[in-house]
């Protein structure tokens, strides 16, 4: 029971997050596409239009398949791996020495790039935390079969 409220109480976190970013990002498309642009990264210069309208469609993608317990499992998979890119993403940021801003939107685009990458790190940890849980429920441990 306990352990069913932490992951609730995780999943809810995470579901938040996206649902905020993807909101901030799809209200002020214009501004998150062009601070993607000024990226030093090449692929993310060319993408940007496309990846701003995706981006946030994928993370409203993902609080819907968090909202259904059914697909709670393979959204937590697809928060984790997003929230991984985003981390890659962000040391890339920071290795690169330019000092641009963050295209996050909202509260969250006033973090430094280093604040972003500890940010990023604990909710990939909220995102862990019912996935363990999700599938140690989906094992039976007497036979070690899912049941």
């Amino acid at each position: 029971m306990k352990r069913e409220l932490i992951a609730d109480i995780c999943v809810a976190l995470i579901m938040l997050l996206f649902s905020y970013t993807a909101i901030n990002k799809l209200l002020d498309y214009h501004r998150f596409a062009f601070q993607m642009k000024q990226s030093p990264f090449s692929l993310m210069k060319i993408t940007a239009p496309f990846l701003g309208w995706i981006l946030p469609m994928v993370e409203g993608l993902l609080v819907l398949t968090l909202f259904f317990a059914r697909y709670r499992l393979t959204g937590l998979y697809g928060a984790v791996i997003l929230l991984l890119v985003f981390e890659i993403y962000i040391t890339g940021m920071l290795l690169s020495g330019l000092d641009l801003p963050c295209s996050c939107g909202g509260i969250i685009s006033k973090l430094s790039w280093r604040q972003h990458l500890i940010f990023n790190a604990l909710f990939i940890v909220i995102g862990l935390i019912p996935l363990v849980i999700l599938e140690k429920q989906k094992l039976d441990v007497p036979s070690g079969k899912y049941k």
